[in-house]
C-alpha cells in the first residue's frame, strides 16, 4: 500500500514539472497593426498576440505605413 503511495506522489511530481513545449509564442504583441502582405488592408494584434483581420482598403487605394500606422493611400 505505501508503494502505491510512493508511486502516485512521484508521478504526481513528474507531472508538475514545468515543460518548455506549453511556451506561448506570440505573432504579435497588442497594441500593433500592420498592412495586409498584398497591401489590401491591414491587421490588428489582439490581446492574445495574434493578428487578425483589421480591414479592407477601399478599391484603387493599398495600405502602406505611415508613422508605423498602416493607412490606405
Amino acid at each position: 500500500m505505501q508503494f502505491l503511495a510512493i508511486l502516485t506522489l512521484a508521478a504526481t511530481a513528474v507531472l508538475a514539472l514545468p515543460s518548455n513545449n506549453l511556451e506561448v509564442r506570440h505573432e504579435c504583441m497588442p497594441p500593433q497593426y500592420t498592412c495586409k502582405g498584398d497591401k489590401s488592408g491591414w491587421l490588428v494584434c489582439n490581446v492574445d498576440g495574434s493578428w487578425l483581420n483589421g480591414g479592407e482598403c477601399p478599391k484603387g487605394t493599398t495600405c502602406s505605413p505611415i508613422n508605423n500606422l498602416p493607412y490606405c493611400t
